[in-house]
């Protein structure tokens, strides 16, 4: 699994693509948006509104109702564990990242049914440190959420998350897990398709799990696959063409300008900058032909 200290570097000044999509409205959600032709048009008012169409889908998924009891796994700055108690769930949202946690606190904190903790999604039924009670007794949990975050956690975290949340859910509990995966049984073959290290190292990551690697887990484990929806299209690919467009600008004086007249934030980026996110953004182009973006929605068995 990735460090705190890697993870800090993906989501901040270390990541080019961050320093490049947060003046757009990245930020205060921290996945990359679901797009549809009609709502392009939106798209000069900045991310946001798609990051958060995203969040609204993944979390539809889990058909939740007043009475569930949810973790929110990754929760980067609160706001989906804010929506999923805003329709009177119980919530709490883990994150890695101390950083995230503060600022979920500082945001949404004071809502009713909702708080925040850091924590490591691999260890989720370890005792705490201090020797208290676990957070998540078994059985304790009737809907968990991951969005776009299970690919730091490496092979084994992913299965080691998949066997805890089992655990933690309660008989007929679901989990919503939303992720990149990689189109063939060899996540290996990443490192063809990225062999700068440029996307790896930009998130922080080792390899994508592949799509049949999760239902594999997950049947193992014991869960009901009830769903698989295949996301590719509306999030990386659209997503990824915004960022080709915006590389394709930032080739020349006059593109920049324009980028620039309308988000002055990127006014700070130098030429070099520049060049850098057209590189990084032409890495993942070789690295999305060989992915995707599944939605998984698991469940464990009644009985």
């Amino acid at each position: 699994m990735s460090s705190p200290e890697n993870l800090q570097d993906a989501y901040g000044p270390g990541n080019i693509l961050f320093r490049v999509l947060e003046p757009m409205g990245w930020g205060d959600l921290l996945n990359l948006g679901y797009y549809t032709p009609p709502t392009l048009p939106a798209l000069p008012a900045g991310l946001a509104s798609f990051q958060r169409r995203l969040v609204a889908r993944s979390t539809a998924l889990l058909r939740l109702t007043a009475r569930d009891r949810v973790l929110d796994a990754a929760c980067g700055r609160g706001y989906s564990s804010h929506l999923m108690g805003r329709r009177g769930c119980r919530v709490t949202g883990v994150d890695l990242l101390d950083a995230h946690v503060e600022e979920a606190v500082r945001r949404f904190g004071g809502r009713p049914r909702v708080r925040y903790l850091a924590g490591d999604l691999t260890a989720l039924r370890r005792p705490p440190a201090d020797g208290g009670p676990r957070p998540f007794p078994d059985g304790s949990l009737t809907k968990v959420h991951c969005l776009e975050a299970a690919f730091h956690l490496g092979p084994d975290g992913r299965r080691a998350f998949l066997e805890d949340v089992f655990r933690l859910l309660a008989p007929g509990g679901r989990l919503v897990l939303v992720d990149f995966v990689w189109r063939t049984g060899d996540p290996a073959g990443i490192a063809a398709a990225d062999p700068g290290r440029l996307v790896r190292d930009t998130w922080r990551f080792e390899e994508f799990e592949p799509l049949s690697g999760y239902h594999r887990h997950a049947l193992d484990i014991g869960y009901r696959i009830r769903l698989t929806q295949d996301w590719t299209r509306p999030v990386t690919g659209r997503f990824l063409r915004l960022a080709q467009l915006c590389a394709g600008l930032s080739a020349g004086r006059a593109g920049r300008r324009l980028l620039c007249r309308r988000w002055p934030a990127l006014s700070a980026l130098t030429a070099r900058d520049w060049l850098r996110f057209a590189a990084v953004v032409h890495a993942h182009t070789a690295v999305r032909h060989a992915s995707g973006y599944a939605a998984l929605v698991l469940d464990r068995p009644a009985r």
